[in-house]
């Protein structure tokens, strides 16, 4: 992407435009749920051609016409949001811990290796949520640890170590 277009998006994104983490209920999934990011730039649906163009230039994305007058392009594609966050990074100024934030999340969602780091990823969305003043969060870490441990996947002596380091750090 040319700094010209990176410049524009950044702008976009720093209006008009959101970052997103969401915990998604999968019974299929191995964990019972899974991260999905997504990032959206929202305009009136008259300006909806206008939207368009920005799906050509990012070469991603889906339309999305919310009924009430507005309508959405968003990206669920992680390599793809990788990319756009990188090439924006430099000019965004509103959305810039955003950014970073979710640069820094979006590597760790490619290979999950346990119960207890998904669950760790969990709650770093839950923070993600706090960044965007998120009041319709359904779904938090606290469900998702109540889901493993009824599973018996995640049980208190697997967590030892995050239990018992006050305790070991205060006999030491």
């Amino acid at each position: 992407m040319q700094a010209i277009e990176a410049s524009y998006i950044a702008g976009f994104l720093d209006g008009d435009g959101s970052i997103h983490f969401q915990l998604v209920r999968q019974k299929e999934y191995r964990f019972g749920f899974y991260i999905r990011a997504s990032v959206s730039f929202s305009q009136s649906t008259s300006a909806r051609a206008g939207l368009e163009h920005l799906r050509s230039v990012l070469g991603a994305g889906y339309l999305r016409d919310r009924g009430t007058g507005v309508s959405d392009l968003v990206i669920t594609s992680r390599p793809v949001i990788q990319e756009i966050l990188r090439s924006v990074e430099p000019y965004v100024v509103f959305k810039r811990e955003h950014v970073r934030a979710a640069l820094a999340l979006l590597p760790k969602l490619d290979r999950i290796p346990d119960e207890t780091e998904f669950l760790r990823l969990a709650q770093q969305v839950d923070a993600f949520a706090a960044l965007n003043y998120s009041k319709r969060k359904q779904i938090t870490a606290v469900d998702v640890e109540r889901h493993l441990r009824s599973k018996g996947v995640l049980c208190p002596c697997n967590d030892f170590p995050a239990c018992h380091s006050e305790e070991m750090a205060s006999s030491g």
